[in-house]
């Protein structure tokens, strides 16, 4: 059924902004038996499900309450408030807990092209993502839909995004169009082992425009709402996944980053900084519970990398063809 996949993608969510966009949607599970070459423990990524999601009236109207509207430009605030004047679909994202430096997750937050270049290299999905402005992307997912994104705000513990976008189709008379608005509100904390625990959640509302796409919409809304539950897990697994592998694996992360794609080419440097610096604090922090180990450099870090790019398997299937 052509509306229910779109639906899909209207509600489904990526990271880094997580990648929130309209088009979103078309990321495949995680292989869990097949994870990238890292000397962490299966349960070093693990995604805790802190509160279920639901799309309950109250839910709702908290959710309306917390929305910055005030932190919004003048000129987009009417886009923001008639979406949230005429919510087609509601949800609250499940609340997931897992680990991951702070800097690494605002990372891919704060720069959702690249996560999406990445998923490419990884061969999760075929969607395309890139920065068209200083707060605004466009999307395409290849399946008829096509999305542009606009953050309204971001700072470290909240972020708006709006979305546009469409689905066109040789078997429907008029396109089917959409807008979309994220808030996603993550909060962080030390663990007792001194790695960050990312806590996060978002909220989804979603409006049609044409009155017989949004009535079928509410019709099959547990259906959607499922799946944007489901793609929620899922993107939360391959943040927490990508940090172990910036902590364990530099040689693995400078292969991705040679293949990444579509993204501006300053991005592909500040990605090997931070997977650097990420793999640095991680010794430190090692070192401070077993003194025997001795504490990395960038140097040695750079060093580690270039050997591991040539002596470690090829892992681009990390995550599952879609």
């Amino acid at each position: 059924m052509p509306l229910r996949n779109w639906l899909r993608n209207i509600v489904s969510v990526q990271t880094g902004a997580l990648a929130l966009c309209v088009c979103v949607g078309n990321m495949a599970s995680a292989d869990e038996q097949n994870p990238p070459p890292t000397q962490a423990q299966p349960s070093a990524i693990k995604v805790e499900v802190v509160s279920t999601g639901n799309s309950s009236a109250a839910s709702r109207k908290k959710a309306i309450a917390e929305i910055p509207v005030d932190k919004v430009v003048a000129d987009l605030r009417p886009k923001v408030e008639e979406v949230l004047k005429n919510v087609s679909l509601f949800r609250r994202m499940p609340t997931l807990s897992f680990t991951s430096d702070a800097d690494v997750y605002h990372y891919f937050i704060t720069h959702p092209d690249v996560a999406v270049s990445i998923w490419r290299v990884m061969e999760i999905s075929s969607f395309e993502m890139w920065q068209v402005g200083a707060l605004s992307y466009e999307a395409d997912s290849h399946d008829g839909s096509i999305g542009a994104i606009e953050v309204l705000h971001s700072s470290r513990d909240r972020h708006l995004v709006l979305c546009e976008g469409s689905f066109k189709s040789p078997i429907l008379l008029k396109p089917i169009k959409a807008r979309a608005l994220l808030h996603l509100q993550p909060t962080f904390r030390k663990g007792d082992d001194g790695q960050t625990v990312v806590t996060h959640t978002i909220d989804l509302f979603v409006s049609f425009p044409s009155q017989p796409v949004d009535i079928t919409a509410k019709l099959i809304s547990p259906v959607s709402h499922a799946m944007a539950d489901r793609n929620f897990r899922e993107v939360s697994s391959w943040c927490a996944m990508m940090n172990v592998a910036m902590c364990q694996q530099p040689g693995w992360i400078e292969q991705l980053a040679q293949k990444m794609e579509g993204v501006l080419d300053v991005r592909r440097n500040q990605f090997l900084k931070l997977a650097a610096q990420t793999f640095v604090e991680n010794r430190k922090r090692l070192a401070e519970t077993m003194p025997t180990n001795r504490e990395g450099t960038i140097e040695q870090t750079s060093g580690t990398a270039k050997k591991s790019a040539n002596d470690e398997p090829a892992v681009e299937n990390a995550a599952g063809k879609k």
